[in-house]
């Protein structure tokens, strides 16, 4: 008992003990009167003063209990907070809350339904009582209840209720309990049960409001983790159908360069197997169109001319599809050589001069004193060969074509120009395919197999190289190859 209550009694005591002695003196009794009016407010005083201080202890306990919750509710909170699932929130009830919050057992679980509840906390109860818990609310019209108003519940041994409810007590094992709905806006619901010994305060209304506030807190963890784990979900499911069409792809490709090799192999094959009967056609109309089998007449002539330019043709389409094939398949090596530039755009101007002189074109070419080039002079000159021929062919009479060379960085750049018919937008992408042509009216007399582009497009990148167009049309063609110096 306080000191100030304690020295009120003594007060009390002695005013009792002089009255008695007053009484046995015998003194007048309107100064007895006196003094017991006096005593009688002191002891009111006194009864007063005991009230307060046990109201003051009791009020004093009450709110060190909230604080407690409240710094408990604090501690949780916190915890809840990197939550990232609605099953974690439902996890993160422990001992030491539970002490905090005022009680000595409790229980927090997900309910999937309002039929039934799995709980993921459980303190200081058995595994036994708990599965016994959950069979008892399974199904019951208490637990719908609970899950559908808001407002906890107190549940109480020497209290009037459910026979359910001294069940639950009984298998929770205390007097006192506590119990409500976790219910989340979005997420799923829960449920909530918390019991006191009886060493604890009695329950009261305190009870059910501080475990409406934690109730409250664990409903906004749940919405918030159940928010983030939508998004999450998805990228999940986002990352797993990435992995997946990774993988499809990846199988995809692999199939297609099997395919690819196989054709490869195919073409191969196959080309080396008309090479042999195309030199036999060859020479035999080489033999014929010489006399040596007797005179021929003009028209004769003219038709055994036809068979060899449509084999050379042939064996020049042949010989573009074996070099794609060796190329794809690395069987070729580029040499690494330095190549005199004069003398090698010399070379290739004489091999096109005919065609240039047969359509009237100007060759104009500007090697802007590069000097050397570095890379293999027999497949590099094909590439060249590729893209005057291409020139010429597209381009009319009397026009001209520029082929110009500079230094560009630690490259060569090569331009080779034309003042042709040009090519759509729509086109350029599908030029380096491999057997594409262009689908215009005013090229249908040009023939071609749509093989040259392919192979300079293969023969430029095994030298590390690249190739780009330009074109409009109507404006002509501007190829561009860049090559390593070195």
């Amino acid at each position: 008992m306080p000191i100030m209550t304690a020295a009120i009694l003594v007060v009390g005591a002695a005013a009792g003990a002089v009255l008695v002695k007053l009484l046995q003196s015998g003194r007048q009794s309107q100064e007895l009167r006196r003094l017991q009016e006096a005593y009688n407010q002191l002891d009111q005083q006194a009864k007063l003063i005991i009230r307060t201080d046990f109201d003051l202890h009791r009020i004093q306990e009450e709110l060190d209990r909230r604080l407690a919750f409240l710094m408990a509710l604090q501690r949780l909170g916190r915890q809840l907070q990197v939550s990232l699932h609605p099953a974690e929130v439902y996890s993160k009830l422990d001992a030491e809350s539970v002490t905090n919050f005022g009680f000595t057992k409790g229980l927090l679980g997900l309910c999937g339904s309002s039929e039934s509840v799995a709980w993921h906390s459980v303190i200081g109860v058995t595994p036994e009582a708990a599965q016994q818990l959950t069979r008892c609310l399974t199904g019951s019209a208490f637990l719908k209840q609970l899950l559908t108003h808001p407002a906890p519940l107190l549940l109480k041994t020497d209290g009037v209720g459910e026979p359910l409810e001294r069940q639950l007590l009984d298998l929770l094992g205390v007097p006192v309990a506590v119990m409500a709905g976790v219910i989340p806006q979005a997420g799923p619901a829960g449920c909530l049960l918390l019991g006191r010994d009886l060493g604890g305060s009695v329950a009261a209304q305190a009870d059910e409001e501080l475990v409406a506030i934690l109730t409250n807190q664990l409903a906004s963890a749940v919405e918030n983790s159940a928010l983030y784990e939508e998004p999450w979900l998805a990228k999940q499911e986002l990352e797993r159908k990435v992995r997946q069409r990774t993988y499809e792809l990846a199988e995809a490709n692999a199939q297609l360069l099997q395919l690819n090799k196989a054709k490869s192999d195919f073409v191969s094959a196959v080309s080396h197997e008309l090479r042999t009967p195309l030199a036999a056609v060859k020479g035999y109309a080489s033999l014929l169109g010489s006399g040596q089998f007797g005179a021929l007449e003009k028209p004769q002539k003219d038709r055994l001319a036809k068979i060899e330019k449509h084999v050379d043709a042939l064996t020049q389409l042949i010989n573009n599809l074996l070099d794609i094939a060796r190329i794809e398949s690395g069987r070729v090596t580029m040499e690494r050589a330095p190549i005199a530039v004069e003398e090698f755009f010399a070379t290739v101007q004489d091999l096109v001069r005919p065609q240039l002189e047969a359509k009237r074109l100007r060759y104009t070419p500007d090697l802007d004193g590069v000097t050397t080039l570095t890379g293999d002079p027999q497949h590099l000159q094909r590439v060249f060969l590729n893209l005057l021929s291409n020139a010429i062919k597209y381009t009319p009479k009397d026009g001209e074509i520029r082929v110009q060379l500079r230094k560009d960085g630690a490259c060569v750049l090569a331009t080779v120009s034309d003042t042709g018919c040009g090519i759509a937008a729509e086109h350029v992408p599908k030029l380096f395919q491999e057997f594409f042509r262009v689908s215009d009216p005013a090229n249908q007399q040009v023939q071609g197999t749509g093989l040259g582009l392919a192979l300079v497009k293969r023969i430029v990148e095994a030298h590390h190289g690249q190739i780009a167009v330009t074109s409009e049309p109507g404006n002509g063609s501007t190829f561009s190859v860049r090559l390593p110096l070195a």
